[in-house]
């Protein structure tokens, strides 16, 4: 974290962030457009991460307790699983090119895309959790895919296809909690595999400032819902406020 390989791949996901947004203003790309890219990028992600994590099934002889590695059959890590709030996004591209006609749900899930992958995204260029090694492909589709998120994530906004109000701002914290929940029952269902989906059971990395277990989990907990609470209000605030505005002018 912080190392020159980490700086050298905030280098490059800010190049792809900076690029991507001076495209789309360039071209005038439609949001269709805007999701499609994100869907191959996603799908391309995906399969890296899956090649990546897959693992001999391991059995215990029930007599020596010694670990048997079954090499006919493997599956994929649990804690690979699309279930993290930036990976989960791959399931809303799907469903907003293929299975969402009503402008009102699709809305919805663009509102709730902006927040989730300015900040969410963002943060995880900055908490690298896949590691900085230049020998390793997830690290590539780490980097590469978050930069994708929050460039998408700010498009949306810069070029105003989504409306931040404070029925959305209220609305995003609602569905926000509610993944949370999700996530939550996830892990225990999975805790044999020990995942972490949205960092809910431990921190994303040891030696972080405040999100960490020096004080035990519930703290931890507390610590990292208001940290998400404050950087969402601070992120939406003002665009809610700024339309508020606005509507009070033109009524």
């Amino acid at each position: 974290m912080f190392t020159l390989n980490h700086f050298i791949f905030l280098l490059i996901s800010f190049l792809i962030i900076a690029g991507y947004l001076f495209l789309n203003k360039k071209l005038n790309l439609t949001i269709k457009q805007n999701v499609t890219i994100l869907l191959v990028v996603s799908i391309i992600s995906e399969i890296v991460k899956i090649c990546s994590n897959l693992v001999i099934i391991e059995t215990v002889d029930p007599v020596t307790q010694e670990v048997i590695f079954d090499e006919s059959g493997v599956y994929l890590d649990p804690s690979s699983l699309p279930f993290h709030l930036c990976a989960m996004q791959i399931l809303l591209f799907i469903a907003l090119q293929f299975f969402v006609k009503n402008e009102k749900t699709k809305d919805h899930i663009l509102c709730f895309m902006f927040p989730t992958m300015s900040i969410g995204a963002l943060i995880a260029l900055f908490i690298p959790t896949e590691g900085v090694s230049f020998t390793t492909p997830q690290v590539y589709e780490y980097f590469i895919h978050h930069a994708f998120l929050v460039a998408f994530g700010i498009n949306l906004i810069m070029s105003k296809h989504i409306v931040i109000n404070f029925k959305v701002m209220f609305r995003n914290y609602g569905y926000i909690i509610g993944y949370m929940l999700l996530c939550l029952w996830l892990n225990s269902a999975f805790s044999y595999a020990h995942t972490n989906f949205m960092f809910l059971s431990r921190p994303p990395m040891e030696g972080l400032p405040i999100l960490n277990l020096n004080n035990g989990w519930y703290i931890y907990f507390l610590s990292l819902f208001v940290i998400g609470v404050v950087l969402l209000f601070l992120l939406q605030f003002p665009f809610a406020m700024y339309n508020k505005k606005k509507e009070l002018i033109i009524n």
